[in-house]
């Protein structure tokens, strides 16, 4: 029975990351096709135009999608690239994800199931949010977390606040270690208008050497293998 339902676990773990890989390579397209309709100083004349009410927007929008688990956050990075350039990108972007991730955690630790449930999408959300309790032990787990799961970091951190790690250990992580995943996201967005070409290989390089490093942890995070 066991060897049976093992291989089930598996596969719904990896569904969240399937999924969002579909959806990020879908917009992805589009957002390429836009492009070339419409131009990016065309777009970033707009942006200007908008003055500082654009990143307070975008800042906005960003911190929604994690605290509205169910919505996807992964194309608003790559969008970020394009809209404000590599390095301002990346900075609302990270504002944007401290700010929903830190509501969200103080929004399970407060208030309990009965409100996450909401937030996350009812009960599917709400199971994934508890399977993720038994995996963030410490900060370390959570670092893993944050680098590698960074599309379902939403949940992750409604699980952090049902945990008893503290909420400046929850911030912190979140910034340094997710500064890694979010520069990659929007680096990507600014390759897509050709800019930082250098960079975006350097991060490219980066990102498929980590996770040879780290597999081990990574598929134990992932639960892809038997504790010991």
């Amino acid at each position: 029975m066991t060897s049976q339902t093992e291989p089930t676990a598996r596969r719904r773990s990896l569904l969240p990351l399937i999924g969002g890989a579909l959806l990020f390579a879908i917009v992805t397209g589009g957002l390429i096709v836009a492009l070339q309709a419409i131009g990016v100083d065309t777009i970033r004349e707009a942006i200007q135009s908008a003055g500082v009410f654009a990143p307070l927007v975008y800042i906005g929008i960003k911190a929604a999608t994690y605290v509205f688990a169910p919505l996807s956050s992964g194309p608003i990075q790559v969008g970020s690239g394009i809209l404000f350039g590599l390095w301002e990108g990346t900075l609302y972007t990270l504002i944007g994800e401290v700010l929903g991730g830190s509501i969200s955690f103080w929004l399970s630790r407060r208030y309990g199931q009965r409100v996450v449930r909401r937030m996350v999408g009812g009960d599917d959300g709400l199971r994934k949010v508890e399977d993720f309790m038994g995996q963030i032990v410490d900060w370390k787990t959570l670092s893993y977390a944050r680098l590698f799961l960074f599309p379902v970091y939403d949940f992750i951190s409604y699980a952090v606040g049902f945990s008893k790690l503290r909420f400046r250990t929850y911030v912190i992580v979140s910034v340094v270690v997710g500064a890694i995943p979010t520069f990659a996201a929007v680096a990507f967005g600014t390759a897509l208008t050709g800019e930082n070409n250098l960079i975006i290989y350097a991060v490219v390089a980066v990102a498929c050497a980590v996770p040879l490093l780290f597999q081990k942890q990574l598929r134990r995070l992932l639960k892809l293998e038997k504790s010991a």
